[in-house]
């Protein structure tokens, strides 16, 4: 668990250092969704730097996507006025729906870019020591400024009139805010992606503001909140074999709830009446999830029989036909040194990829995770055809647990981020097997 969680936990806990600060000053500001907006704006810098040759995750799609969110930080700068009949939060709605329609609509034509699955869940399990430190430099920058600023930047985004009467000027400052902002979220996002960047944005705030009124209290709460739940959703997601990501985000909503009941029957001047309405509230959720789950399980069992009807008639086995056998050198390089020499052999002299794929599944019907090599090598193997490809991402999902954004419709090639982390997985596997078997031997 340390090998393989370590590196996640310490840039969990980086994010929430800066985030659990920028989201008292997003609440307060009430512009809930910028971080949304900034991190939309951000991918489709990505991916408009794809289209013109920059590749992903090197030093210039960075800087790429860092001028996109300057420009995104100037819009949402000059939109908002000091007496605004639209309110700001429509504003940054709207560009969030827009970078969005564009990112897909470029995404359909270019048929290749795979960020935008990314910069949603991230790739938070595979972080590496030099996206932790990349984020540290950028960070202790970022939180200088703020530091030597923070009166200021605080007056602002919880008095702005009164700054304005104070001759502060609101829009340049609004602007090194917002552009601060989106240099943390096009770093957060690479990693973590906007879903669990938005969670370490307004959950550790939202428990502060519960608890304390007064804004260095609320930071410490944050602070402390924010570590406790990450530590205990990435936990979790280890022994319950889950993604981090997602794991994270449930518990802090768990938490949440949890902390909103208690923080109300605290508060309430009737106690007793305050339990009583909670004990009526759990309970009445309580039936209403019953019944939804008997529901489901109740209309599932009407649509088997429908479901396996149609799997009948519209199954097309595919036949075995001869076919070349696949180039060992040119798999030995697509897997990058994953798989053993004796492995990519015993691939290769397999008559076809029928006959590679019923091997494969023999493997994954003995529980063997070893499976996993030689689905690295169908998902690599480019003479394989999108059905079987599309096999082999069935069996990778139910080996690994997730299917790291590989596509079956694409190429190998087009699918070389994807292979790459489940090179990392296998390599993953291997080491914590080696361990086990040191362990054992030294019992």
């Amino acid at each position: 668990m340390l090998e393989l969680m370590l590196k996640p936990f310490i840039e969990c806990l980086i994010l929430v250092g800066i985030h659990a600060y920028l989201g008292l000053h997003v609440i307060r500001r009430r512009v809930i969704f910028v971080d949304l907006a900034l991190a939309q704006i951000a991918a489709l810098g990505t991916i408009v730097g794809g289209i013109l040759g920059l590749m992903d995750g090197t030093p210039q799609s960075l800087l790429y996507s860092l001028t996109f969110c300057l420009v995104g930080a100037a819009l949402f700068t000059f939109t908002r006025v000091r007496h605004d009949r639209i309110p700001h939060e429509a504003v940054i709605g709207l560009v969030y729906i827009i970078a969005f329609s564009m990112a897909v609509l470029i995404v359909q034509k270019t048929e290749g870019v795979e960020h935008m699955e990314g910069i949603l869940v991230g790739n938070l399990l595979y972080v590496r020591w030099s996206d932790i430190i990349a984020t540290v430099i950028c960070y202790v920058l970022i939180g200088g400024f703020h530091l030597l600023y923070w009166k200021k930047f605080l007056l602002i985004s919880e008095f702005p009139e009164k700054a304005f009467r104070q001759g502060i000027n609101v829009r340049f400052w609004d602007f090194l805010f917002y552009a601060s902002f989106g240099f943390v979220i096009t770093f957060s996002t690479r990693v973590a992606g906007v879903l669990l960047v938005f969670v370490f944005l307004v959950a550790p705030a939202i428990m502060a503001l519960l608890v304390s009124k007064r804004f260095s209290h609320q930071l410490t709460v944050g602070w402390v909140s924010g570590t406790i739940v990450t530590v205990l959703g990435l936990f979790f997601s280890v022994e319950l074999d889950l993604s981090p990501g997602p794991t994270v985000v449930a518990f802090y909503g768990l938490i949440l709830a949890a902390l909103a009941v208690g923080a109300y029957i605290f508060r309430a001047p009737d106690k007793s009446k305050a339990l009583r309405y909670t004990s009526i509230g759990c309970g009445v959720v309580a039936i209403i999830a019953c019944g939804v789950y008997f529901e489901g399980r109740l209309l599932a069992g009407f649509s088997d029989e429908h479901q396996h009807a149609h799997q009948l008639t519209t199954a097309q086995e595919p036949v075995a036909t001869e076919e070349p056998p696949p180039d060992t050198a040119k798999l030995e390089t697509a897997t990058r040194g994953c798989v053993g020499p004796g492995k990519i052999e015993r691939y290769v002299a397999l008559p076809d990829s029928l006959a590679r794929l019923e091997f494969i599944q023999s493997k994954f019907d003995k529980g063997e995770k070893k499976a996993l090599g030689f689905v690295l090598m169908l998902l690599s193997d480019p003479d394989a055809s999108e059905f079987y490809r599309t096999e082999g991402v069935s069996m990778l999902s139910k080996i690994a647990g997730s299917d790291f954004g590989y596509r079956a419709e694409l190429d190998p090639e087009q699918n070389r981020k994807a292979l790459d982390n489940i090179c990392r997985h296998l390599q993953v596997l291997k080491r914590t097997e080696n361990a086990s078997l040191v362990n054992d031997g030294g019992g």
